[in-house]
């Protein structure tokens, strides 16, 4: 993992190639029932913290979910009324959206979905930047899927803090989990990201945590989460703990002139 000088952005150099990444990514999921589960179970919190500020935010309307996983926050979403697609090139996580929760879902990136222009009210996409290599054209292809004022939410991990930390201690160890992530982003780099694609009114947020079936990392998870969280409003919602995920919001802005490419 390399630091730009100049802008401090994190990333891989050098890559694999996009044929490698997407065949590593077809046995990604775990495939068992037990997996999923324990998958669905770790990310639900997060999506209902996701799903209650999207509601807080903007009326109902359809919702995007980019790498949307085995469909659960698409599930959730359509529960609470909202109209769900969802993108995923995972074949176990379509196949399962599919058949066992019934969402609608397209196999495939968002660049090669080739979706309507001004169509979604929300974008969402959880612990998908970091995996991808050209995340500018990410979120400008967000940007541009987005209605006026429509809202993206990008969750993400916040990994250098804690890898500076246990590399004082002289621990060694594979939190960056190369080479699946591509970038590691603080939430001075996404919002700088963000405002480079277009988006307006740009937070960061703590937005929840994660519940690990793994009981040592569940326990670290829901103590480090409690206090990040409750710092956050504390604070006002100004402070952000290192190296605990974030989440990125921002609305989509018509009257910017968009930044060159700052591809890596």
């Amino acid at each position: 993992m390399w630091k730009c000088p100049s802008c401090d952005f994190i990333y891989l150099n050098p890559r694999p190639d996009s044929t490698s990444l997407r065949s590593a990514y077809q046995s990604y999921l775990p495939e068992d029932e037990l997996g999923i589960e324990r998958w669905r179970t770790m990310m639900m919190p997060v999506f209902s913290w996701a799903a209650d500020f999207i509601e807080k935010t903007i009326p109902k309307g359809r919702v995007l979910d980019v790498g949307t996983g085995y469909g659960h926050f698409l599930w959730e979403m359509e529960r609470r009324g909202w109209e769900a697609l969802g993108l995923e090139i995972s074949g176990t996580g379509v196949e399962f959206a599919r058949t066992r929760l019934g969402v609608t879902i397209l196999a495939g990136t968002l660049e090669e979905s080739r979706l309507s222009d001004n169509h979604f009210d929300a974008v969402t996409a959880f612990y998908v930047i970091e995996h991808l290599d050209d995340p500018m054209a990410f979120l400008r292809e967000c940007h541009r899927v987005l209605k006026p004022e429509g809202l993206i939410l990008i969750r993400y991990p916040h990994t250098t803090p804690i890898k500076g930390f246990l590399a004082m201690l002289g621990i060694r160890n594979r939190l960056y989990d190369t080479p699946y992530h591509l970038s590691d982003f603080s939430p001075k780099t996404m919002e700088r990201f963000l405002g480079k694609a277009g988006f307006a009114a740009c937070q960061s947020h703590i937005g929840g945590y994660t519940r690990p079936a793994y009981v040592p990392s569940r326990v670290a998870t829901r103590l480090f989460g409690s206090i990040s969280q409750g710092l956050f409003s504390l604070s006002g919602d100004r402070f952000l703990f290192p190296g605990v995920s974030k989440t990125a919001t921002g609305r989509k802005s018509t009257d910017l002139e968009l930044a060159p490419s700052i591809r890596r």
